[in-house]
C-alpha cells in the first residue's frame, strides 16, 4: 500500500523576526565556541549556508565570506524561513509507524495532490495599545488574516489596519501601517549530496515560506510630530497620521498594566510614571499566527492543518551573547516533565548544564552597565533598595568604594557583597568599577573549577545569592531591587526576572551534590518549594499571556 501524507508540522514552529530598515535581510550564522579564549565571553557567532531568494521565487544557498548586520546606518533585518513537512505513512496506520518527510511537490503528487491545494493564512497583529488601554478597538493588524495559494509566489504586503467594527479608529480608512511581507518559495530539484557543497546542509526542494518583518519605524497623531523640549520630535511627518481621538493619545499611564513605565512618556532613566499625557505612538512590531493547510482528494476529510508563531521584536544588538533564560527554557518550564528530565540527568550531565548555564549568565553580565542600573538617573532614583535591618552591614566593607547611593543595595553597607572583594572607586582608567567587578567575579566562576572553589568556601552562598522562582521580597517594587540574582532584570508582570522553576531546582540538586559530605546531604532537604505567593505571580504572567492572546 503506498505511503501518503498522514499529518503536516512546521519547522520551526516558533521564530523570533527582528526589525531593521535595510532591504537586505540579515545573512545566517551560527553559535559556535571561538578558536581563541575571549576575555568577554564563551560564544562567537560564524556565517553559515544563507538562502538568496532569486526572482522566480527559488532560493540560491551561498556561504557569506563575513558577518553583516548592517548596511551603512540601516540595520538588516531578520527574516526568518520556515519549512512545512509531512509524517507518511499508510492509510490507517498508527501515528507510531509515520515517518518525517520534507513536502515536497513530488511528495503531493504522490499523495494526490499538487501545490495548488496547500494554504498559507497569516494573522498579524499589534496589540500594545490595546493592552495598554485594555481596549480591543486599538488592535491593529491583519482583519482579514492574509490567505495565499500555494503555488502562488509573490511577495505578500501585511498591511495593519484596525477592527472593521470600530467606531473610531485609530488608523484611519484609507490608511495602514505596514508590518512586513510573506512570501512562498519555488521549489527546485534538490542536486545529489557531493555535487554542491551545500547539498548535504539545504534542501531546496522542500517547500518553505519567508515572513520578513517590517523596518522598525514609530506612527502617531500629527501631534506626535511636533517638537517639544523635553522630547523632541516623536515620529516623521510622514507617519504622523493616526487619529487622536480614538482612546490612545492623551491617556494617562495606568498601575494596573505592567510593566507600568512602557507608557511612551513615562521616563526611562528612572522607570518613574510620567504625570503627562501618552503621545498615542505606536510602532510596526507585532505577533503573527501561520496556519498551513493541505486538502487532499484521499486520505482524511478534513484538510490537514499546521500552525506556528513569529514574534517581531527590535534587533539583537548582542547576538554572540546567549541568555541565561531562554524561551526554550520557559516552554520546558510549561510544558510539564522537567522533574523527570532533571531526575534522569546522571552527575557528568548535570555538571556541563550547570557550566553552560553559568558561561550564559556571564555572556549576559558582560551586556549590563550595572553602576548605572544601580545608580539609576541622579542619587534620588536609584533601582537598586534602600537597605535596613538585617540586609544592613553594621559596619561597612573597609576599602570598599561602592557608596552611591548611601547605604544601598550593592554598596559597601549591603550584608549580600562578600567582604572579601573591595571594588575600587570610579577613574578615568576604570569609568564602571561595579560593572568590572560583576564581570569578573562570573568570569571565575563561569569554569566548574572555580564554582567548586566557590561553593567549598562558602557553601550557602549561591543559595543565598540566587533568587527563587518568581521571588519578591518584601522590600522590592517594580522600580527599585535587592542584590539577588539576577538583579535590574524584570519578568512581563514587571517583578525581578528569576530563572524557571526547572533551571532552579536542577542547579541547587548540583550544589547540594557537591556541598557537602554524602551522610549530610542525605538528610539536608531538598530545593523549597516555590512558595504560594510566587505560584500566585506565576499563574499571573501565565494567565496575563492568555489574555492578551484572545485580544
Amino acid at each position: 500500500m503506498a505511503r501518503t501524507i498522514q499529518s503536516l508540522f512546521i519547522d520551526p514552529s516558533i521564530a523570533i523576526a527582528r526589525l531593521g530598515g535595510s532591504s537586505a535581510p540579515q545573512d545566517a550564522y551560527c553559535w559556535a565556541d571561538p578558536a581563541n579564549p575571549r576575555s568577554d565571553g564563551n560564544t562567537v557567532i560564524e556565517p553559515w549556508w544563507t538562502l538568496e531568494v532569486l526572482s522566480d521565487a527559488t532560493v540560491d544557498p551561498s556561504m557569506p565570506a563575513a558577518i553583516r548586520l548592517r548596511d551603512g546606518d540601516l540595520i538588516r533585518p531578520v527574516a526568518p524561513f520556515f519549512e512545512i513537512w509531512a509524517l507518511v505513512g499508510e492509510p490507517g496506520s498508527p501515528p507510531s509507524q509515520w515517518q518525517q518527510e520534507p513536502l515536497t511537490p513530488k511528495l503531493l503528487r504522490r499523495s494526490g495532490a499538487n501545490e495548488a491545494a496547500l494554504t498559507i493564512e497569516i494573522d498579524v497583529k499589534n496589540r500594545k495599545a490595546a493592552r495598554r488601554r485594555n481596549s480591543d478597538a486599538l488592535v491593529f493588524g491583519t482583519f482579514p488574516p492574509v490567505r495565499i495559494r500555494g503555488d502562488e509566489h509573490n511577495v505578500h504586503a501585511l498591511l495593519g489596519t484596525c477592527p472593521p467594527d470600530v467606531v473610531d479608529p485609530m488608523i484611519p480608512p484609507g490608511r495602514s501601517i505596514p508590518l512586513g511581507n510573506l512570501q512562498i518559495m519555488r521549489s527546485r530539484a534538490q542536486p545529489k549530496k557531493g555535487t554542491t557543497p551545500w547539498a548535504a546542509a539545504v534542501n531546496v526542494e522542500v517547500i518553505r515560506f519567508r515572513f520578513t518583518p517590517a523596518r522598525g519605524e514609530f506612527y502617531g497623531p500629527p501631534q506626535a510630530a511636533q517638537k517639544t523640549q523635553r522630547h523632541g520630535v516623536a515620529v516623521a511627518p510622514a507617519n504622523a497620521f493616526l487619529n487622536p481621538d480614538a482612546g490612545w493619545f492623551g491617556e494617562k499611564s495606568e498601575q494596573t498594566v505592567q510593566p507600568v513605565d512602557t507608557y511612551d512618556m513615562a521616563i526611562p532613566e528612572t522607570n518613574q510614571i510620567s504625570n503627562q499625557p501618552s503621545l498615542g505612538v505606536v510602532d510596526d512590531t507585532c505577533e503573527a499566527q501561520v496556519t498551513v493547510s493541505l486538502a487532499l482528494r484521499e486520505g482524511p476529510k478534513v484538510p490537514l492543518v499546521a500552525r506556528a508563531n513569529i514574534f517581531v521584536g527590535p534587533p539583537d544588538f548582542g547576538p554572540d551573547r546567549r541568555p541565561f533564560l531562554s524561551l526554550a527554557d520557559e516552554l520546558q518550564d510549561r510544558c510539564g516533565g522537567a522533574e523527570e528530565r532533571n531526575a534522569a540527568l546522571n552527575h557528568k550531565d548535570r555538571e556541563a548544564w550547570v557550566r553552560d548555564l553559568f558561561e550564559r549568565v556571564y555572556e549576559t553580565v558582560s551586556l549590563l552597565n550595572v553602576d548605572r542600573l544601580q545608580r539609576g538617573g541622579s542619587p534620588g532614583e536609584a533601582r537598586s533598595i534602600l537597605l535596613s535591618g538585617k540586609r544592613l552591614r553594621r559596619t561597612p566593607l573597609l576599602g570598599d568604594e561602592v557608596t552611591r547611593p548611601r547605604k544601598h543595595a550593592m554598596t559597601k553597607w549591603d550584608v549580600l557583597r562578600n567582604k572579601a572583594y573591595q571594588v575600587p572607586a570610579a577613574s578615568v582608567d576604570e569609568p564602571l568599577p561595579l560593572s568590572e567587578h560583576a564581570r569578573t567575579r562570573h568570569l571565575s566562576i563561569q569554569d566548574t573549577d572555580g564554582l567548586l572553589e566557590l561553593i567549598a568556601e562558602h557553601p550557602d552562598r549561591l543559595e543565598a545569592l540566587i533568587r527563587q522562582p518568581f521571588q519578591v521580597e518584601k522590600v522590592e517594587s517594580a522600580s527599585q531591587t535587592t542584590m539577588r540574582m539576577p538583579p535590574f532584570m524584570r519578568n512581563s508582570n514587571a517583578y525581578p526576572l528569576t530563572l524557571s522553576v526547572w533551571q532552579y531546582g536542577l542547579l541547587m540538586d548540583w550544589v547540594n551534590s557537591v556541598s557537602t559530605p554524602k551522610a549530610v546531604r542525605a538528610l539536608r532537604a531538598a530545593p523549597p518549594p516555590v512558595s504560594a505567593e510566587a505560584e500566585e505571580r506565576r499563574k499571573a504572567v501565565l494567565a496575563r499571556l492568555k489574555h492578551i492572546a484572545t485580544l
